[in-house]
């Protein structure tokens, strides 16, 4: 893949956001009288995007149409769990934030949220797809249907690395190929603190797979995480890291997957993985780490996951058009360069990437480097309606490998025999 440079970055309007969060979810409010039903507007967003830029939007969407805004914020997990119960029984929310492309796609086809391509032509204003990054809309569409609109576009593989650290270490360059950040790792690994810090959250495993030419799934064909050499040098590698060469801790089990970005602020982790999501939190919870954020690693090859959420609308939300308003707001350029500024997250707009703040800040050049080589997303997934209980499937073989030191080759065999079984 080519790289760009930051006048490609514009040219070519690359930007990002992300997939992930920090944060507790909050308690969902009380029921409301069926009187006040009807003035509630109910959003369901990720803890970890609940940004003041969003809050000014939702609050003053609801002073203009004298609403009271229910903005319930989950972990992720959380969030489809009650997402899943609220489609069975119709009680459903007006606008939810997508957990990732293809989300939308799945729910759509089931007929549980609505199609937006009427919505985006007759608002010829909100600039839909024109204005937005093609593999952020593509991602989103099925036969000519587009079931959610990008907010984020980002890629999960970016390196974050303490610069102090890595000095200390003698390391004045962050590592870009496995080999160097296995010496790096190892170098940074002293006292009370890790050279790098995996996550327990299954999708971050992605980066290093794709790095390795392998791809998820193939979901014409039955297949997943292939080819299988690929596959076991990937998971064997990420176990090592923690079981062999102790240069990461072993993950915990949980929702929340801000455990890396967490120790990382506490000083006590030199490097991890992740996503723009990320850059907020260590900058306002340790503004004295000198923070590195360096292009995806290279296996194989240089490789990204993409990342980003999107806002789509449950089909029996009470008014579908008030919905399609709120999403021009939050998705409009003026508040996605305030978001950009306050928690360091990039957008799928081109003009967005176009805006002179956009343009000067190396964070954002860096990110789209690792947008340009994102690996292929596999739609079919989505539309086989079976996403969902593929994904609980890998997240089960992950937890064995990396949680739980299983041994990888029949932990992916097995993964391999039940997803395809499930198609």
């Amino acid at each position: 893949m080519p790289s760009y440079n930051r006048r490609s970055f514009l040219r070519l309007g690359l930007g990002v956001t992300v997939l992930g969060a920090v944060g507790a979810g909050c308690a969902p409010a009380k029921p409301a009288s069926k009187k006040e039903d009807s003035r509630t507007f109910t959003i369901y967003w990720n803890a970890g995007h609940g940004y003041q830029a969003y809050k000014q939007v939702i609050d003053q969407f609801g002073k203009d149409h004298d609403l009271q805004m229910n903005w319930q914020k989950f972990q992720w997990p959380d969030l489809t769990t009650k997402l899943t119960a609220d489609f069975r029984s119709g009680n459903v929310p007006d606008l939810v934030e997508e957990v990732s492309a293809g989300t939308g796609t799945q729910y759509g086809l089931a007929g549980n949220v609505l199609a937006l391509d009427e919505f985006a032509a007759a608002d010829k204003e909100f600039g839909f797809p024109g204005d937005f990054l093609d593999q952020a809309v593509v991602a989103r569409q099925y036969e000519g249907k587009t079931y959610s609109i990008p907010l984020h576009l980002t890629a999960n593989g970016l390196l974050f690395y303490n610069k102090q650290l890595l000095s200390a270490a003698g390391s004045d360059q962050p590592p870009s190929t496995w080999d160097e950040f296995l010496e790096v790792a190892k170098a940074t690994t002293k006292d009370k603190v890790s050279g790098c810090a995996l996550n327990s959250d299954p999708s971050y495993a992605a980066p290093y797979y794709n790095q390795q030419k392998v791809d998820f799934s193939g979901a014409g064909a039955k297949q997943f995480m292939l080819p299988a050499d690929g596959a076991l040098k990937t998971l064997q590698w990420m176990q090592d890291l923690i079981y062999t060469h102790k240069v990461s801790p072993a993950p915990v089990a949980t929702t929340d997957y801000s455990g890396p970005q967490k120790l990382f602020s506490a000083k006590r982790a030199a490097m991890f993985v992740s996503g723009p999501w990320d850059i907020g939190p260590i900058r306002q919870g340790s503004p004295d780490i000198e923070l590195g954020l360096a292009v995806p690693l290279t296996g194989a090859v240089q490789s990204a996951a993409m990342a980003g959420s999107g806002l789509m609308i449950p089909a029996k939300a009470k008014d579908p058009k008030l919905s399609w308003e709120l999403i021009t707001k939050l998705a409009a350029v003026k508040t996605e360069l305030a978001a950009t500024k306050e928690a360091g997250m990039s957008m799928p707009r081109k003009s967005w990437a176009a805006d002179p703040a956009v343009a000067a800040d190396p964070n954002l050049a860096t990110i789209a480097k690792a947008l340009a080589v994102v690996a292929k997303q596999d739609v079919a997934l989505s539309a086989s309606g079976k996403a969902a209980q593929v994904n609980e499937l890998w997240k089960k073989a992950y937890q064995q490998m990396i949680i739980q030191h299983a041994p990888v080759g029949p932990a992916l065999d097995d993964f391999r025999k039940q997803a395809g079984a499930a198609l």
